[in-house]
């Protein structure tokens, strides 16, 4: 089975690329910054938390299922993901650290080091199913 052009969604995919530093932030939520040798540096914690590479296009079938149902599919129980998504095999690199953005906007922590939120993401990529010609991949509902 071959997923049809029609049926196809733009989203945006990011893979998990290592750590960024927490900037500290003022009560509006804006980071801090210091003037070091006349150049706005941002003020950093000195706690880092996971980072993901900058979101890129891709096309793929996504359906909004799960929910309570009792059935296993693939050894994982339906009411443990929110979404599947289909793509052409290979068509994109998602792994089990992956986040997608379906109907959401990329979101960025800071802008000028386009460092990404991941909390803006709507889905985290929970389990990846290749099939003959194509993958599935189990999504998980972020929670914002």
């Amino acid at each position: 089975m071959r997923t049809l052009a029609k049926n196809k969604q733009k989203m945006y995919y990011a893979l998990q690329s290592g750590e960024v530093p927490i900037y500290e932030k003022d009560e509006y939520g804006n980071i801090k910054y210091i003037t070091i040798d006349g150049e706005q540096v941002p003020v950093e914690t000195g706690e880092y938390e996971l980072g993901y590479s900058e979101p890129v296009e891709f096309l793929g079938n996504i359906a909004l299922s799960g929910g309570d149902s009792e059935v296993v599919e693939y050894g994982i129980d339906t009411s443990a993901y929110d979404a599947t998504l289909v793509t052409d095999k290979g068509a994109v690199p998602l792994t089990e650290t992956s986040l997608i953005w379906f109907q959401s906007e990329v979101g960025y922590k800071d802008t000028t080091k386009m460092i990404v939120d991941g909390n803006t993401a709507d889905y985290r990529v929970l389990a990846v199913k290749p099939i003959l010609n194509e993958a599935k991949y189990i999504l998980g509902k972020l929670t914002k």
